[in-house]
Parts: structure tokens; C-alpha cells; sequence
């Protein structure tokens, strides 16, 4: 009987990663048909809101929910979200830009 505690710890551990790497690779776009309330929250404010308020609202109910931010990020949204977050760079150099050269000018 010895013999086969050893082979039930192997084969249970090999269970529990096989279970381990399965969970880790969920990630799943879940914004194609929400069968949740809360998974439609996160893909409305992933499409309206912008990548902070989906941090915001995936951190506040982690202890509910147990979402995960990438699950409802579609590479759109994060080509939106970066675009956006480029010209907004842009803006403000040239907002900079011409205050300083009115500065320059008043003087």
C-alpha cells in the first residue's frame, strides 16, 4: 500500500498544475455578448470612459466581481485609448509652445 500514496501525490499535484495553467490563461474578450451586469458595466466603460475608469471600477470591485482589465479590452479600444493619449501629449506641447513664445514677446 506504501507504493501508492507517492503515485496519488504525483498525479494530484500534476492535477493542481494542469487546473493552475488553465485558470492563468482565462483571458477572454467578454465584451462580445456580456452575460453579465457587470461585465456589460466594464465593456461600456472600456468603449466610452477610457482605460482609468475601467481600472477604477475593476479595482473597486475586485473583492466582488474578481474581474480582469484585459478581458474586456479589445485591441480597437487600446488603440483608441493610445491615440488618444498621444494627440492629448501633442496638445500640450504646442499649448507650452505658445505660451512660452507669448512670454517671450509681453517681456
Amino acid at each position: 500500500m506504501k507504493t501508492f500514496k507517492p503515485v496519488r501525490r504525483v498525479s494530484f499535484a500534476a492535477a493542481i498544475l494542469a487546473a493552475g495553467v488553465s485558470l492563468s490563461a482565462h483571458a477572454e474578450y467578454r465584451c462580445k455578448a456580456p452575460p453579465t451586469l457587470e461585465d456589460a458595466r466594464a465593456c461600456e466603460l472600456a468603449k466610452t470612459a477610457g482605460p482609468d475608469a475601467l481600472r477604477r471600477f475593476i479595482q473597486r470591485t475586485s473583492s466582488i466581481y474578481g474581474l480582469y482589465f484585459y478581458d474586456y479590452v479589445a485591441e480597437a479600444d487600446a488603440d483608441r485609448w493610445s491615440t488618444a493619449r498621444r494627440s492629448d501629449g501633442a496638445q500640450t506641447i504646442a499649448a507650452m509652445e505658445s505660451r512660452d513664445k507669448s512670454k517671450t514677446v509681453s517681456q
